[in-house]
């Protein structure tokens, strides 16, 4: 907590400077830019945008001079607002918005309110579109300073926490301590390591030598868990969970470059014969594989690692122009958001212009606010806004009436700005920023009126909020996380059909195209249960579980295969499996594994390793046959009584 309140404390501190700082160089109108600029650097944080920066810089510059010439020419006559307006906030809606990924219409959004609500004559046009392009390069010049090889910044210490939480775990079972919290935080940094590989992909599909390697290495830790959550067994020997103990210690020594405890590999080596023998030779090999890949990590060059190796093409189902045109229809959550978020915002900005109201920048602020991709969601921010609103200005009006004087005013209007950064449930949110709106509207007109105003202007723009989410191609959450399911299927899909094209061809774009299918379904998975917590979908956590294990069965395959330690013969026999697999009906999938599973009992000659990949395609099959059992509950959406 306390270390929380420092790091806040300081933000907020920093981020004071740089306002004052902003509004010396470009003046006050532009106050607001700069509050939108701290806001969009602070959210691209979680993006690397260092694996592209030019394009990316390009990008963000043309956004914010779109944006200031359209806002310009919108102050100049409400007619030609209409268009533009549309258009800005559209381009807002549909190209920051997105399936998988948190949003960026905060930042960009407001920052194009701002520039509607505060117009700057002609003479001072020049000092805002300055201060725009100062924008595009702030938030490149920070991303240099944070995410400039972020992934070997943080990386390794990501992957040794995974395997410090793993010796606490072992540790608690072998004094019969509950361990599930565990669980959660290895997955939760396994899904923290593919998301960080995913943001640094180079036109979101080309995946960094570096990320492959983190990846790869991130899915032997997912096999590592799942290793030691399904064989109960060794659990019970405690000389084993020792030898594991020294062993996973020994990663961690050799992730941070520190002295071994001993050869590698030396402690499960002499433990195999303790434990059941294929699970021990299964650990020992995804060992052997973490061993390989930290040592490939260590051992490259640093330029080396951040190379994009590129095809002469993205396949057309990946490329960016064509998920843009994919979800251009009425059926998609991007386009019905950008096209209500417009058509209100629009029609918010017409009547503010044609009966001049001089705080109707709330209504539109809240319009902005309340509209949302889904209807349920802007149902929920509807109500609270408006208690957030009327606490707030009971709040204001109360303390402005005990302390009158400009000082403490001025120190009221900080101390709620300062909490506000604390705030996280979306009413509290807007109650702390609504003492602070209303404290600086005070400050020109009376307490009174600026209270009653932006109640009123909140009421207004909730009503025509709730009218355009109504009316306006509405997008319920059920049909959301369907699509999303449907995608994530799909996902998995083409994950197999890849890896089978991999087999019989081996080819870079089957590798490149592998590496971002498994990378993006984590981000799925966590849309989805973003989406469940209002849907509370039955057996949607079981769903995603064998949605997740089943990609991480297909991906650890191509792992093994393309180690090349695999008898030719069963290469092919993988090949063979995995075209059964791809179109098989649930009846079809338990006479294969049926048969999968009598035919491995009997092929005595293979190695220990052919044995462990053929048991791993039959995991593929007993996964996709649970997908399929699962997949008539989510078609039907039961919901949790």
């Amino acid at each position: 907590m306390k270390k929380l309140i420092l790091t806040k404390t300081t933000l907020f501190i920093c981020i004071l400077l740089f306002i004052f700082t902003f509004n010396s160089i470009f003046s006050t109108d532009n106050t607001l830019i700069g509050v939108t600029i701290v806001i969009a650097t602070l959210m691209y944080l979680e993006r690397d945008l260092t694996a592209n920066p030019w394009k990316n810089f390009f990008l963000l510059l043309a956004v914010n001079l779109l944006q200031g010439i359209f806002g310009y020419l919108s102050a100049i006559h409400m007619w030609i607002a209409i268009p533009l307006n549309f258009v800005s906030m559209f381009i807002v809606g549909y190209f920051f918005s997105f399936n998988l990924m948190k949003p960026l219409t905060i930042a960009f959004g407001l920052q194009y309110l701002f520039i509607l609500t505060t117009p700057v004559p002609f003479e001072t046009l020049p000092l805002r579109i300055m201060a725009l392009i100062f924008g595009a390069v702030m938030i490149m010049a920070v991303q240099f300073i944070v995410n400039k090889n972020k992934m070997g910044k943080i990386g390794s210490e990501l992957l040794a926490l995974i395997l410090e939480q793993w010796i606490q775990k072992l540790e608690a079972i072998e004094l019969q301590k509950d361990t599930l919290h565990f669980n959660h935080s290895i997955e939760k940094t396994i899904k923290e390591i593919r998301k960080m590989i995913y943001h640094r992909t180079v036109d979101g599909y080309y995946v960094s030598n570096e990320g492959r390697i983190y990846l790869k290495i991130s899915a032997c830790l997912e096999k590592l868990h799942l290793l030691l959550d399904q064989y109960d067994g060794p659990y019970h020997n405690d000389e084993f969970i020792q030898a594991l103990t020294a062993e996973l210690r020994n990663v961690v020594h050799f992730i941070r470059k520190e002295p071994l405890d001993g050869e590698k590999l030396q402690f499960l080596t002499q433990e195999e014969e303790t434990a059941n023998r294929e699970s021990a030779a299964e650990l020992f090999l995804t060992f052997e594989m973490i061993y390989e890949l930290l040592e490939e990590l260590q051992d490259t060059e640093k330029q080396e690692l951040r190379k994009v190796e590129k095809l002469e093409g993205i396949p057309r189902l990946f490329k960016k122009s064509y998920l843009h045109m994919a979800n251009f229809n009425k059926n998609s959550v991007r386009f019905t958001y950008a096209v209500r978020l417009s058509i209100s915002v629009t029609i918010a900005a017409f009547i503010t212009d044609y009966f001049a109201l001089e705080q109707g920048r709330w209504m539109m602020f809240t319009i902005f606010s309340v509209t949302q991709p889904y209807a349920e969601i802007a149902k929920f921010r509807f109500t609270e806004r408006l208690k957030g609103t009327i606490m707030g200005a009971i709040i204001f009006f109360v303390l402005f009436s005990i302390f009158d004087s400009p000082s403490s005013h001025a120190l009221i209007i900080l101390l709620f700005g300062y909490l506000n950064s604390f705030a996280v449930a979306y009413r509290t949110i807007i109650l702390t920023a609504t003492v602070p709106a209303l404290g600086t509207a005070a400050l020109v007109s009376g307490m009174g009126v600026v209270t009653y105003e932006r109640i009123l202007y909140v009421i207004l723009g909730i009503g025509i909020g709730m009218l355009a989410n109504r009316l306006i191609l509405p997008h319920s959450i059920e049909k959301g996380t369907k699509d999303l399911v449907q995608m994530y299927k799909d996902t998995s899909r083409f994950l197999i059909e890849e890896f089978y094209d991999f087999i019989k061809n081996p080819n870079p774009t089957n590798i490149h195209s592998i590496h971002h299918l498994f990378a993006i379904s984590t981000l799925m998975e966590d849309r989805i249960l973003l989406n469940n917590e209002t849907r509370e979908l039955k057996d949607a956590n079981r769903f995603l579980e064998n949605m997740r294990l089943v990609n991480h069965s297909i991906y650890e395959l191509f792992l093994r295969v393309q180690r090349k330690k695999i008898n030719q013969d069963t290469v092919k026999i993988i090949l063979e499996e995995v075209d059964k697999i791809k179109d098989s009906s649930e009846v079809e999938l338990d006479h294969l594994i049926a048969r999968i599973r009598l035919t491995n009992h009997e092929r005595h000659t293979q190695t220990m390793y052919d044995t462990i990949v053929l048991n791993d395609v039959m995991s593929i099959y007993q996964r996709f046959q649970k997908i399929m059992e699962f997949q008539a509950e989510y078609e039907t959406f039961t919901v949790i009584n």
